[in-house]
This record gives structure tokens, C-alpha cells and sequence, in this order.
């Protein structure tokens, strides 16, 4: 339902916007132009930055907990890649700040390394961000690199080449098994994050809003708990996994999940099992209880219940958290 009522508040700012040029912007036009350029490389660089701090964190909990995804685990390297058709027509031109000292005009349309999980294979195997990828198993990857990743994950390594600086490096690595549920940025006003069956998103409000990571890890435990037990969506490949798109959204996968938000029990088995995903990936389950918290002191009827009462309230949610938190530290002492 969350990512429904995410969809008609899209289409609602939409429509209310306004692509009217007033007489002073068309007096200023290379001003009004130069600031487009501006606006549109800190949306392209947040993006970036957002999936860098989610690849982290969710590279841990989608390894750690990949046992109880069953079949919709996938062999991933720990990489997310972006390519300038990741963005669309206004944001292209933005595409190159993501290369920063690293940026060849030769290479501008290859895809680039936005984000390497620690602790990942790739990671392991000296890949860094901001490399250039060249070629994938030999294969040139211009246009191509959705598909050649995904050829690479069946086969359960790969060979990169890559542009660093002025050097071209080649590297072998070989994957691991994680859940297959990509972990990407949204764009949006609210501090909440969405689950669809195959992917989860976390808003930007809410990478804002988030204090610590052991929050943002719960946040994420939760939304992949939707995913476990409640969607009945199909995994995604890590060549999926889009670090820079601002299109790709929630969608509704089945007309049956429209109807999970019905049930407060199962927003409650989200949050006590999402706080043991996130634990099981080694961060603080007392973070968890906090989130709520402070998520009422923007809406402080959400404390006793929540509109329509879709969720359980605030107050609840947060003293069960506590409860499970107490338990699992108790029980590893």
C-alpha cells in the first residue's frame, strides 16, 4: 500500500508542477542554464552518495541473512555499476560528475563503478569507485554491461578491466550468495522506505532523518522481512541493483499485495524480524526502538495509532523492539 499511496503522491507534484520561464529567466538564460547544470549534479551526486552508504549496510544484512531467502538468492560481487542511460534526457549532461579527478572524455559513455560494498568480494579484489569499466570477460561494455554482469553472475565470477587514473587494471573476482533484493535511494519528502517483492527503496528524507546505522539497518531489515515473508515478488540481479536512477520506483508486482497493508501483524512480524536480520549482519538492535521515537515528533498522532491504522502506533512498535533487543543481547552473552 505504501508503495500505492508513493505512486499517487508522485503523480499529485507532478501535475501541480510549473515548467513555466519568467521574462527575468529569459533575460539570464545562460545564468538559468548553468543552474539547471548545478541542480541537476547534486541530484545525480546525492543519489550516488545515498547508494554508497545503503550498498554498505545492505551488503551485509542480504549476505548474512541469505539462508532464509531461498530461492531468491543470487551470486552477486559487491558492485553497483551506473551508465548515462540510467538517467533520464534533463540529467544526462550530470552523468559525468560522478568521475570526478577520474573523468576521460574517451570513456564518457562507459559505465562506472558508483558504489563497492566493504567487506565484499570486489571489495576484496582492489575495485574501487570511480572506476571506469572498460570490459567485462573481454567484452566491450558500452550499452552492454546490464547484460554482460548478468552472464558473468550465472557463471559465478568475472574479469574487469578497468580505467583508474591514467592506468588500465584487470581484476578477477568471484561472487557470493546474498538475498537478491536490490537496496536503492528514493527520491522523496517523507522519511520511510518501501518494499515491492524484488526491491527496496529508502527515501532520501529518510537517510536525513536516520541517526546511526544500526536505524537505517533495522529500516532495511524490515523492508526485506516484507519481502521474505510477505510479497510474493522475484528476485533481481545485482546488475539491477541501480545506484543513480530516479526512476525506478516501487511497483505494484501482484494485485494481491495491494492488500498486505491491511494487516498490523504483518507490519509487527516485520519490525521483530527485521531487527534480527539486522542484528544477525552485527548491528544494534536498540537503534531500532529509537527510529520510531523520533519519527513521532513529526507526527504525534502516530504515537497511540496511525492514520486509517495501517501500522501499529509508535509507542507499541518501539516497546516491542525494545523487548526483542533485550532478548537477543541477552541470549548472545
Amino acid at each position: 500500500m505504501k508503495s500505492f499511496l508513493f505512486l499517487i503522491f508522485s503523480f499529485t507534484i507532478i501535475s501541480c508542477s510549473s515548467k513555466t520561464i519568467n521574462d527575468y529567466t529569459k533575460d539570464n538564460l545562460d545564468f538559468y542554464k548553468e543552474e539547471i547544470q548545478k541542480q541537476g549534479d547534486i541530484v545525480v551526486s546525492s543519489m550516488a552518495l545515498a547508494s554508497r552508504h545503503l550498498h554498505d549496510i545492505a551488503w551485509k544484512i542480504l549476505y548474512n541473512n541469505s539462508k532464509l531467502c531461498g530461492e531468491n538468492t543470487i551470486t552477486a560481487f559487491g558492485i553497483m555499476v551506473g551508465e548515462r542511460n540510467d538517467l533520464p534526457s534533463n540529467l544526462k549532461t550530470s552523468y559525468s560528475i560522478l568521475f570526478e579527478d577520474n573523468f576521460n572524455k574517451k570513456f564518457n559513455n562507459f559505465p562506472i563503478v558508483v558504489s563497492v560494498a566493504q567487506s565484499s568480494p570486489a571489495e576484496k579484489r582492489g575495485i574501487k569507485e570511480k572506476d571506469i569499466i572498460i570490459s567485462v570477460d573481454g567484452n566491450e561494455t558500452r550499452d552492454r554491461i546490464r547484460n554482460l554482469l548478468s552472464k558473468a553472475s550465472y557463471k559465478g565470477s568475472l574479469t574487469l578491466k578497468v580505467l583508474r587514473g591514467n592506468e588500465e587494471l584487470e581484476m578477477e573476482v568471484s561472487g557470493t550468495r546474498i538475498c537478491g533484493y536490490s537496496v536503492q535511494p528514493l527520491i522523496s519528502p517523507f522519511p520511510t522506505a518501501y518494499a515491492d517483492g524484488s526491491k527496496i527503496f529508502v527515501t532520501l528524507a529518510a537517510l536525513d532523518f536516520i541517526k546511526d546505522d544500526s536505524e537505517l539497518a533495522f529500516l532495511i531489515g524490515h523492508e526485506l522481512a516484507h519481502n521474505i515473508l510477505h510479497f510474493q515478488g522475484e528476485k533481481v540481479g545485482e546488475e539491477n541493483f541501480l545506484p543513480i536512477s530516479v526512476e525506478d520506483k516501487p511497483e505494484i508486482r501482484r494485485i494481491g499485495d495491494i492488500f498486505i497493508w491491511e494487516s498490523q501483524s504483518k507490519e509487527t512480524e516485520a519490525d521483530l524480524k527485521g531487527i534480527e536480520y539486522s542484528y544477525r549482519a552485527g548491528y544494534d538492535p536498540h537503534s531500532a526502538a529509537n527510529y520510531f521515537r523520533r519519527l513521532s515528533t513529526y507526527m504525534p498522532e502516530l504515537i497511540e495509532g496511525s492514520v486509517f491504522n495501517i501500522h501499529p502506533g509508535n509507542a507499541n512498535r518501539a516497546y516491542n523492539l525494545d523487548k526483542v533487543a533485550k532478548r537477543l543481547k541477552k541470549n548472545n552473552n
